[in-house]
């Protein structure tokens, strides 16, 4: 049995910063209201101390896994980016890795400093390719 690869020459074309947001907060609030559940129906330990109760370790690592395991998944892209139309992928329209999606979600909150930044200045955007993508040596793009 042989295959055969043919190269299609289908131009990618990346995401906007608007989309991305948006499946971003579809995201967010997700996860707010699983981990709003989780806390209610769980008892803690300590209910004075709001941000350091051990259970913030588990809401921080199920944060993680979502984005990083949805990114690597067969569908590339968080049910936020999914429903847009969006999908994660290396800059050779590859699968990312679970170390380049664990990249990606750590340094996020830089990009989000630095995209506030840019909108604080008025300066235009270079490229649609956030800090974390280029870290991550990773693209977002619409299907």
């Amino acid at each position: 049995m042989q295959a055969i690869y043919t190269q299609t020459d289908k131009k990618v074309e990346l995401a906007d910063l608007s989309k991305r947001v948006v499946a971003f907060t579809v995201d967010v609030l997700l996860l707010l209201s699983l981990i709003g559940l989780i806390d209610y129906l769980t008892y803690s330990s300590d209910e004075q101390a709001y941000l350091l109760k051990p259970e913030r370790i588990l809401d921080f690592s199920l944060g993680w896994l979502y984005f990083a395991g949805m990114e690597i998944c067969a569908c590339q892209a968080t049910i936020g980016k999914y429903l847009l139309g969006l999908k994660v992928t290396t800059t050779t329209d590859n699968r990312i890795s679970f170390k380049n999606a664990t990249i990606r979600y750590f340094a996020k909150p830089i990009s989000v400093v630095m995209v506030m930044m840019r909108f604080i200045v008025e300066s235009k955007p270079v490229s649609r390719r956030t800090f974390h993508d280029k870290l991550a040596d990773s693209v977002v793009v619409t299907l």
